[in-house]
C-alpha cells in the first residue's frame, strides 16, 4: 500500500531585499493535466487527473469537488458502472476503485503488480466482465467484477484504449500498431484493416476507440506526416473488421490530434484533441458517422478527453492546465469551470490602452485587465482549426491587434469580445511576428513567407497589405518598432544579427551596419527610444544599441553570453531601461544602459522564462510575463520613474538634400503654441511653416522650397517652453 501523500504545487515568494518588491498578478490555476471524464447519471461526473487527481460534480458538471485518494500517481482512465462504482487506473499500474460514488477509494491487491510499472491507460466493463490496456503491450481482463485480473492479449505495442460494446464485441487501440477486435469477449484478438486514405502517413497512433454499438464503432487519433500531425478519425461497421475514413469533417493539414470520444443520446459523436500547442479539435459526426464537420475550437495544448451528460445536450472536455470546458449546447458554445487559459505556457507580449492593459501569449492566448478587475481571457475567433502562437499585441484608440504565427492577424474595437481576422492562418511557414501601427491606419508588419524576411504595409488597418519586401535568405523579421508619437523612423531586428531602418514611415528600408562579434545570433525585441535611440537583445546575451536611427549599431556590455534575451523597454523621460529573457531574467539600468542588475523575480523553476517586460505608464506598474502563465509586478516604480509621455522631437527632413520639397516631422510632448520657421546661414528668416496653437501629439508637414535658391538651411521648431534646431541642404 502506498504512503499517503498530498502535493499541492505552491509559488513560494521568498521575502528579501531583492524580491520582495515582486507580486503576483496572474498564475494558471492548476498546470497539471485533467485526462478522464465521465458522467453515469445526467447529474453526477467525475474527473481524472494528474497526482492522483478526483473531482466529483453533483450537478452536471456546473462545480466539482476533489474527493481523497489512497494514491498520488496519474490517473488515465475512469470508468463507473452506476453512479456509486468506478475504477480509476493509472501510472505504475495503479489499479483504485470506490463503490460509494468516492466517499471512499481502495487501491486493488494487483495495483503495481500485475503489469508492474506500466500505465494502464483505460478500463471499461460490461456487467461482471472488465477490460483493461496498458503500457506492457497487453489487455487484462476479469469475470468476478474487478477482484482479480489475468492477461487476455499481448500485442506489438502500448495499448491505449479498450472498449466493449457487450460481452463479446470489443477493440483495443494500438500506439503506432492500428487496432484489433474481438468477437469472444478478448478471449482471442485479429489485428483490423484500417484504411487511413491517400496521406503519406510516416507514422499513426490511434488514440480512443468508442463503441457505438454492437457492429458500429469510431476511432480517433493521429497521424504523422510532412509538416504537419493531422487528426485521424476511422469508423467501422462490421464489429472492427474493417475501419475506413469519414467521407469528409476535419482538416488533414492540421495539427490537432484526437484523443477523447463521446456520444450524446440521439447518437451524435463528438471528438476532442490538441496537440503541439495548436487548437483543440471539437469535431461533430453525422448521423451515419460518414460526415463530420468542426464546431468550435479551444484554446491551448491538448484536451484529453470528453463525456456528454446522458439525456441532456450538455457536454464536458477536460484536459492540459486543469482545463474543465462545459456547453450546454453540444459544443457551439463553452464556458469554464476552471482558469481557461489551459495551454497559456508564457506570455508574449504587453500593450495598454486607457485603463487596460493587455496580454498575449502561446496557443492564441488573448488576456485583459481592467483597471480595479482581474485578469480574464476573452475567446479569440477560431482561427481555421489553429491557435498560433501570438508574439504581438497592439492597443490604441479602442483598437486591438494580435498578431502571430502562421500568418495571423486579427483586430477587435470592441474590448476583445469580437474579432475580426484580417489574414486567417494560411501557411504553416508564415507569421507576423512584429507589428508597428502609425496614424491614420498605416501599418508596418514583419515576419516570414516560406521561411524568408518579409516586410508588409498596409494603409486601411490592416484590411489589404502590400509586401514591399521579401529576401531570399533563410532568415525571418522578428521585431519593428517605431519610437512612440513618431511616424517616419523605424527599426527591424532579424535573425542573423540583421537590422534594417526606414527614414520614410517605412515605404522603403535599408539595411544597417553593427560591430556585433557573432552573426549567428538572432535579435528578438527592439525598442526604439526615440528618433535616434534604440535598443536591441538577443540571443547569447547580444545587447545592441543605435543612436543614429538604426543606421549603426553598437554591441554593449552585457552579463552574460549564454542566456537568450527576450524583450528590452526603455522609458523615454529619464533612460531607465529593462531586460527580460530565460533562466528568470529580468535586470535594470539606471545609467541608459551601462550596467545592469538583477530586479530577482521567482518563479517557479530555476529553467523558467521570462518572455515579456513592460512599463505600464498609466499604472506605473513594471510587469513582466512569464513561463507557467505567470504574470508579475513590481509596483510603485522600481527605479522611481515617472509614466512615460511623449517626447519634444524635432526629426530631420526627408529627403535631405532635397529640390524643391521635403517633410518635417516632429512631436510635441504638450498642447501650446508652436513655430517653425526656416532660416539661412545669415540667420535671416527666410520661410514661416507653422504659427498656430498645436496639441500633442506627431506631425509631419511639408515644405516647398520652390523661391529659395541652392544652399544651406536652418529649420526651428519653438514652444514656449523649448527649441530645437536642424539643418537641411537645397540641391538644384
Amino acid at each position: 500500500m502506498r504512503i499517503i501523500t498530498c502535493c499541492i504545487a505552491l509559488l513560494l515568494l521568498i521575502a528579501g531585499p531583492a524580491s520582495a518588491q515582486w507580486t503576483v498578478e496572474y498564475q494558471r490555476g492548476n498546470s497539471d493535466t485533467n485526462r478522464g471524464v465521465v458522467f453515469p447519471s445526467a447529474s453526477i461526473g467525475y474527473i481524472v487527473g494528474d497526482g492522483g487527481l478526483v473531482l466529483k460534480s453533483t450537478d452536471a458538471g456546473v462545480t466539482w469537488v476533489q474527493q481523497t485518494l489512497p494514491v498520488i500517481d496519474t490517473f488515465y482512465g475512469v470508468f463507473f458502472k452506476t453512479t456509486t462504482e468506478g475504477w480509476a487506473v493509472g501510472d505504475n499500474g495503479t489499479i483504485v476503485s470506490t463503490t460509494d460514488g468516492g466517499t471512499t477509494w481502495t487501491e486493488h491487491a494487483q495495483s503495481g503488480v500485475i503489469c508492474g510499472t506500466s500505465d494502464i491507460n483505460a478500463i471499461c466493463f460490461v456487467g461482471s466482465l472488465g477490460w483493461f490496456g496498458s503500457d506492457d503491450n497487453r489487455v487484462y481482463g476479469t469475470t468476478d467484477n474487478g477482484a482479480t485480473w489475468d492477461t487476455l492479449g499481448t500485442f506489438t505495442d502500448d495499448v491505449t484504449c479498450v472498449s466493449f460494446a457487450d460481452a463479446n464485441n470489443g477493440y483495443v487501440s494500438l500506439d503506432g500498431a492500428g487496432i484489433a477486435y474481438s468477437t469472444d469477449g478478448g478471449a482471442t484478438w485479429t489485428a483490423a484493416s484500417v484504411n487511413l486514405g491517400p496521406y503519406p502517413y510516416t507514422r499513426t497512433d490511434i488514440e480512443r476507440i468508442f463503441t457505438i454499438d454492437a457492429t458500429t464503432a469510431v476511432a480517433s487519433g493521429w497521424g504523422s506526416m510532412v509538416g504537419h500531425q493531422p487528426t485521424i478519425l476511422v469508423v467501422s461497421y462490421d464489429a472492427g473488421a474493417t475501419w475506413n475514413v469519414p467521407s469528409t469533417g476535419y482538416e488533414w493539414a492540421s495539427y490537432a490530434y484526437g484523443y477523447g470520444i463521446s456520444m450524446f443520446d440521439d447518437g451524435e459523436v463528438i471528438v476532442v484533441g490538441g496537440g503541439s500547442g495548436f487548437a483543440a479539435p471539437n469535431i461533430h459526426s453525422g448521423a451515419t458517422y460518414a460526415n463530420w464537420s468542426r464546431v468550435q475550437e479551444f484554446y491551448g495544448d491538448d484536451l484529453r478527453a470528453v463525456a456528454t451528460v446522458p439525456g441532456t445536450n450538455t457536454v464536458v472536455a477536460v484536459g492540459d492546465g486543469g482545463c474543465i470546458g462545459r456547453s450546454t449546447d453540444r459544443g457551439q458554445t463553452w464556458s469554464y469551470y476552471s482558469d481557461p487559459s489551459f495551454g497559456f505556457a508564457g506570455v508574449s507580449r504587453f500593450a495598454h490602452d486607457g485603463t487596460t492593459t493587455y496580454a498575449v501569449g502561446t496557443s492564441g492566448t488573448f488576456m485583459k485587465k481592467e483597471a480595479g478587475s482581474d485578469w480574464t481571457q476573452p475567446v479569440v475567433i477560431s482561427p481555421n482549426g489553429y491557435a498560433p502562437n501570438f508574439k504581438n499585441v497592439y492597443a490604441s484608440g479602442g483598437t486591438i491587434f494580435v498578431s502571430g504565427g502562421y500568418d495571423y492577424l486579427a483586430k477587435s474595437t470592441d474590448g476583445g469580445a469580437t474579432w475580426t481576422e484580417m489574414y486567417p492562418v494560411t501557411a504553416l511557414a508564415d507569421g507576423i511576428y512584429g507589428m508597428s501601427w502609425l496614424p491614420n491606419g498605416r501599418g508596418v508588419l514583419v515576419g516570414e513567407r516560406a521561411g524568408e524576411d518579409v516586410i508588409y504595409l498596409t494603409e486601411d488597418g490592416g484590411v489589404t497589405r502590400t509586401e514591399i519586401w521579401w529576401n531570399v535568405k533563410s532568415a525571418q523579421f522578428n521585431c519593428v518598432h517605431f519610437a512612440r508619437g513618431q511616424s517616419r523612423f523605424g527599426v527591424i531586428g532579424a535573425d542573423n544579427i540583421a537590422f534594417y531602418y526606414t527614414f520614410d514611415g517605412g515605404d522603403t528600408w535599408t539595411q544597417g551596419t553593427e560591430d556585433i562579434v557573432s552573426t549567428s545570433n538572432d535579435i528578438e525585441k527592439i525598442f526604439m527610444v526615440d528618433s535616434y535611440t534604440a535598443w536591441a537583445v538577443g540571443d547569447n546575451g547580444t545587447i545592441a544599441k543605435t543612436t543614429d536611427s538604426g543606421v549603426n549599431w553598437l554591441q554593449q556590455p552585457a552579463w552574460t553570453t549564454t542566456i537568450e534575451l527576450m524583450d528590452v523597454h526603455f522609458n523615454t523621460l529619464n533612460g531607465h531601461g529593462y531586460i527580460a529573457g530565460n533562466d528568470q531574467t529580468a535586470r535594470q539600468s539606471k545609467d541608459g544602459g551601462v550596467t545592469w542588475t538583477n530586479m530577482s523575480p521567482i518563479l517557479e523553476g530555476p529553467s523558467d522564462d521570462i518572455n515579456a517586460i513592460y512599463l505600464n505608464g498609466e499604472t506605473n506598474k513594471l510587469y513582466i510575463g512569464c513561463d507557467q502563465t505567470m504574470i508579475q509586478y513590481w509596483d510603485n516604480s522600481p527605479t522611481g520613474d515617472t509614466p512615460m509621455g511623449l517626447p519634444f522631437v524635432l526629426n530631420q527632413n526627408y529627403p535631405n538634400p532635397f529640390n524643391p520639397s521635403t517633410t518635417i516631422s516632429f512631436t510635441l510632448d504638450r498642447d501650446g503654441f508652436v513655430s517653425l520657421n526656416v532660416y539661412d546661414v545669415a540667420g535671416r528668416a527666410v520661410a514661416t511653416v507653422l504659427n498656430k496653437s498645436m496639441t500633442a501629439g506627431s506631425y509631419d508637414v511639408g515644405f516647398n522650397a520652390s523661391g529659395l535658391s541652392s544652399g544651406v538651411y536652418f529649420y526651428k521648431l519653438r514652444t514656449a517652453e523649448q527649441e530645437m534646431t536642424k539643418k537641411m541642404i537645397l540641391l538644384r
